[in-house]
């Protein structure tokens, strides 16, 4: 495996700081992780919903205080 510092192996100066190996890496990288679409929830205020409001405020609303004995 070639080290940062060695020479490239072709024997060319070349001016490209990633090696081929490094380049098909990228390109199974890439193969495997295509952009797709998603919809997403948006919070009123422009947020992901639920935005840190609405979860304090389910939180208060589903809180329930037990009675002392």
């Amino acid at each position: 495996m070639d080290k940062p510092e060695d020479p490239p192996a072709t024997g060319q100066a070349s001016r490209s700081f990633v090696s081929r190996q490094d380049l098909d890496d990228a390109d199974d990288i890439l193969f495997a992780h295509p952009p797709r679409k998603v919809a997403r929830w948006l919070c009123g205020c422009g947020e992901d919903y639920p935005c840190p409001d609405v979860r304090f405020a389910q939180l208060v609303r589903h809180a329930r205080v037990r009675a002392a004995p």
